[in-house]
């Protein structure tokens, strides 16, 4: 299976990479719980290296909050307090450069679902199309539970997130699953992980909080669905029990 997931990873890598060196500055989306304070984050990369040293503007909804130099690591920080729930678009500038991101702000408690791009909504290990409605279907569950996008494989995020917007889908963050510790670091906020709808190892992480879980492959525990329209209905039309299938 590592083997298998290891190989999808690297064809994936170069459909969504066709360069690997260019200069661009990255903002890593980000989830919060409203009226708690959380570091926004962006990185100045060049054409080989990160730069450091750069001077890096942040707007927040179009609105300019302020400005910060970037480490030797390329990493510039800024902190910010979201004052509501919902969804703060946030971009970063340097020069002539600049890169959007998210922040999904969350009251505490509020339950999350997560969706492993490559695992989910990537039609097939030869081809960088989105399976079948499932634009259509991501848009519906977003308009119910905040939707959290999954990045798992060799593909970069900024490349994923290029990858969603060409396809339609609508705006998500899309965060690094960091083998799992992502579902900890969202659980000891106070949020809770409704669901889950990805590949064997991404669900394995996320069982021990027992959320619902969803998959296109044969995997243990896991609900099997063929297509997004079967995960409407069981995820949006009934009460999907916790817990193993």
């Amino acid at each position: 299976m590592q083997l298998l997931t290891a190989g999808i990873s690297f064809i994936l890598l170069f459909f969504f990479c066709p360069c690997f060196a260019y200069t661009e500055i990255v903002v890593y989306d980000n989830v919060a719980l409203k009226g708690e304070e959380v570091m926004l984050q962006a990185e100045t990369r060049g054409k080989v290296f990160r730069k450091g040293g750069e001077l890096v503007e942040f707007h927040l909804n179009g609105r300019p909050i302020g400005k910060r130099l970037s480490g030797g690591d390329g990493f510039a920080f800024l902190s910010f307090t979201p004052p509501e729930a919902g969804i703060y678009r946030v971009k970063a500038k340097s020069g002539q450069e600049e890169g959007k991101g998210l922040l999904l702000a969350l009251q505490k408690g509020k339950r999350i679902v997560f969706i492993d791009i490559e695992g989910s909504l990537i039609e097939g290990l030869f081809s960088k199309s989105p399976r079948k409605n499932s634009q259509k279907t991501v848009e519906r569950i977003a308009k119910k539970f905040p939707v959290v996008c999954l990045q798992t494989g060799f593909a970069g995020i900024t490349e994923l997130k290029r990858w969603l917007n060409a396809n339609g889908f609508p705006d998500m963050p899309v965060l690094t699953w960091k083998e799992g510790d992502i579902f900890t670091e969202i659980h000891d906020k106070g949020l809770g992980i409704h669901a889950v709808i990805g590949s064997e190892p991404v669900i394995a992480a996320a069982r021990r909080y027992r959320p619902s879980i969803f998959s296109f492959q044969d995997t243990e525990d896991a609900e099997p669905v063929n297509d997004w329209d079967e995960i409407a209905r069981k995820l949006l039309s009934t009460k999907t029990k916790k817990g193993s299938r």
